[in-house]
């Protein structure tokens, strides 16, 4: 999964239901990517992840998903959660995350449920194409 995720160039999380599985795996890789090229690479396996708990008013966020990469709408998430879960050790993990890790963390968990993200989209009007989306991107970043 992992190989999958670093050969897709804007991809930063994937499950193992994206690649036929039927097992309770996800791997994130939050590395920059030329729409957000100040992310800092983290690396995170989560097996039989649960989300324990949402902390503060959910925010909208950019998302898209390397399933239906044409596509990109705000969806609201979190911004911190605590997540309990298992690594490729079979470690037992719990522990908080903020900020886009957090973000990832549920969009990832949303898909070991069945849950796609646009089930989560609450404003249909933030639809727009990949395309669109980088122009926007670019604008933010070059005026940031």
């Amino acid at each position: 999964m992992y190989y999958t995720l670093e050969n897709k160039r804007y991809g930063v999380g994937i499950a193992a239901t994206q690649v036929g599985k039927d097992v309770a795996i996800s791997v994130i890789d939050t590395k920059p990517t030329p729409t957000r090229p100040d992310l800092v690479r983290q690396k995170l396996t989560i097996i039989n992840p649960e989300i324990v708990t949402g902390y503060g008013r959910r925010i909208g966020q950019w998302e898209g998903c390397i399933s239906g990469p044409d596509l990109y709408a705000q969806v609201p998430r979190y911004p911190r959660i605590r997540l309990k879960w298992m690594d490729e050790t079979a470690e037992e993990h719990e522990q908080d995350f903020d900020g886009f890790l957090a973000h990832v963390i549920q969009h990832e968990v949303d898909h070991l449920n069945g849950v796609l993200f646009v089930d989560r989209v609450k404003d249909t009007k933030s639809y727009m194409t990949f395309r669109e989306y980088k122009k926007m991107r670019a604008k933010t970043t070059t005026s940031a």
